[in-house]
Formats: C-alpha cells, structure tokens, sequence
C-alpha cells in the first residue's frame, strides 16, 4: 500500500479552510444583520425603535438555554462521530495487526513444527 502523504496533507488542509470560509461567511452574515439593526440608531438619534415581540425574561432564559442545548448536542454528536471514526481506524488497525502477526508465526511447508531448525537435538531444552 502507498500513501500520497503530500496529496493527502493538501486534501486535509483545502477541505479545512473551505469550511472554516464557510464558518467566517456565517458569521459576517449575522454580523451584517446586527449592523442592519442598529441602523436606525445612527440613523435617527435620540429616538428609540419600537420593539416587536420582546421576549420576557423568563422567554430570554428559554430561549438562551435551548441555544446552548442544541450547540451542546452538535458538539456531542460531532465529537461521538469523531470518536466512532477512530474506533473503525483502531479495529482495522488490530485487524491487520493480527493478520499480519499469524501469517508471520504461521508454520510454513505443512510442517507443524514452527521452528525452522531441523535438527530435533538442538530444539530441545537444556535439563541440568
């Protein structure tokens, strides 16, 4: 088996700043709603804006704890997949590893004597 190590470091690393772009993107839209919000501020000081369906306080705590509910579940089910993706690199990894191992200790020829001396004086221990 060959491995590209360059081709695949440049795989890594492209995919990793496409999605951190993709994370940057986001959030400068969100920003840029933000900013939109806070127009009418610039744009007419001294004057509040009239706020449409203010959340209570107890609707802010909901609201606040149910974000960090589902940020939290992203990150567990992101890092559960992580931890699922190792766990299949150590299974193939033990797998080949016991493969390999048996077709090393495997006795060659049909004999059933795994070593390869064939004098049997010399294969036997030393009694004192």
């Amino acid at each position: 088996m060959t491995v590209n190590v360059t081709e695949y470091m440049n795989k890594f690393q492209e995919e990793g700043l496409a999605a951190i772009k993709q994370t940057q993107d986001a959030s400068l839209k969100a920003m840029s709603s933000f900013q939109e919000f806070t127009k009418e501020f610039n744009e007419k000081p001294g004057q509040l804006p009239e706020f449409k369906n203010l959340p209570s306080p107890t609707q802010l705590v909901e609201m606040s704890f149910g974000f960090a509910s589902q940020l939290l579940e992203m990150r567990k089910s992101y890092t559960m997949k992580i931890a699922e993706m190792m766990s299949d690199t150590q299974k193939r990894a033990e797998a080949q590893f016991k493969s390999a191992t048996q077709s090393v200790t495997a006795p060659s020829n049909g004999n059933p004597n795994p070593n390869p001396n064939p004098n049997p004086a010399v294969n036997k221990p030393i009694v004192k």
